[in-house]
């Protein structure tokens, strides 16, 4: 088959933010796919280095560039974030949707626009109570689109929790106060902290749960959380000793228990949205539609430190107390 049928047999994928995070995984796994081509909305322009990759300079904020990059029938992840003016960039992408008569747009948002809720387990249906600009940012940026995109195009919102792996900065505070902060503080936070729900996800899971909703179907209008909450491990203890078994250190000092409540009542008393150690987000709506997690939690968190311990540290390992 000649290139030029080959092009033509593909679907076409258009990626806002690939150069993010997430972004930057999901590109990685998509690239090698020779059934979509792939067109990525961009700042300057970059060097192509796959066939079926293609970077069109753009700016949500401007309705023409998104006229260019998109085109009718094609399926759109949008991954972005701005500085500022997030709600005027999604309502301009919305309407450039409609315009060029997109099939599908899968849009990226996260699982803390329930904010302060009353329950331990978070699921697509619970109320959603923001607090912070941030929460009621993203929330809006859900509900423009919805309502821009009734009865034009699909569209389908993914709500991952703190996403973690190489080159993220979830977790990367936690490495980097274990080996380089005051030795007492972190022995203090570990007893405040005890068993807090971290609610990582990993980003292979994300990426393959935005993937996987590409060409799922009957998911228009449908919100899907992401988590990684379904491993025992997900708190804050558990991942602390599993970061110091990989950097080779341990307590001494057996840790203190300080009652849960406590951390709740610092947290309220800081303004934090959330006040709840024990909060959780369930992901079974995702997985009763067939969804399958690539990777395990435990196993991203040694993949983890391994990254961290070859590129962010030469320090010696040893104990901490």
């Amino acid at each position: 088959m000649s290139s030029s049928n080959l092009s033509s047999n593909r679907t076409t994928l258009v990626i806002i933010g690939a150069s993010g995070f997430i972004g930057e995984h999901l590109l990685s796994v998509l690239a090698e796919r020779n059934d979509i081509e792939i067109r990525v909305l961009v700042h300057s322009n970059r060097s192509k280095n796959h066939s079926n990759l293609s970077f069109i300079e753009g700016d949500m904020l401007n309705s023409d560039s998104l006229d260019v990059l998109l085109s009718k029938n094609c399926t759109v992840i949008n991954l972005a974030y701005l500085v500022q003016d997030n709600l005027e960039a999604m309502a301009n992408l919305a309407n450039a949707c409609v315009r060029n008569q997109i099939l599908r747009l899968v849009h990226c948002s996260t699982a803390v626009v329930a904010g302060r809720v009353d329950s331990d387990w978070v699921t697509e249906s619970t109320l959603c109570v923001p607090i912070s600009e941030y929460e009621q940012t993203k929330l809006r940026m859900e509900e423009v689109l919805l309502e821009l995109a009734i009865g034009k195009f699909e569209v389908t919102i993914l709500r991952p929790t703190a996403v973690f792996g190489p080159d993220g900065k979830n977790l990367l505070k936690m490495a980097n106060e274990l080996m380089t902060k005051n030795l007492l503080i972190n022995y203090a936070k570990s007893c405040l902290f005890n068993r807090r729900s971290m609610n990582l996800v990993c980003v292979e899971n994300v990426v393959a749960a935005l993937v996987f909703l590409l060409d799922a179907e009957k998911v228009d209008r449908e919100i899907f959380i992401i988590a990684d909450d379904d491993s025992p491990v997900n708190n804050y203890r558990d991942i602390e000793n599993r970061l110091l078994t990989n950097f080779g250190k341990s307590y001494f000092v057996p840790r203190v228990f300080i009652p849960k409540f406590c951390l709740g009542a610092l947290l309220r008393l800081a303004g934090k949205s959330n006040i709840n150690p024990s909060i959780k987000y369930s992901d079974q709506k995702l997985v009763r539609l067939g969804f399958k997690k690539p990777q395990n939690l435990e196993t991203a968190i040694v993949a983890f430190a391994a990254w961290y311990k070859n590129y962010h540290t030469s320090q010696s390992v040893g104990h901490v107390i």
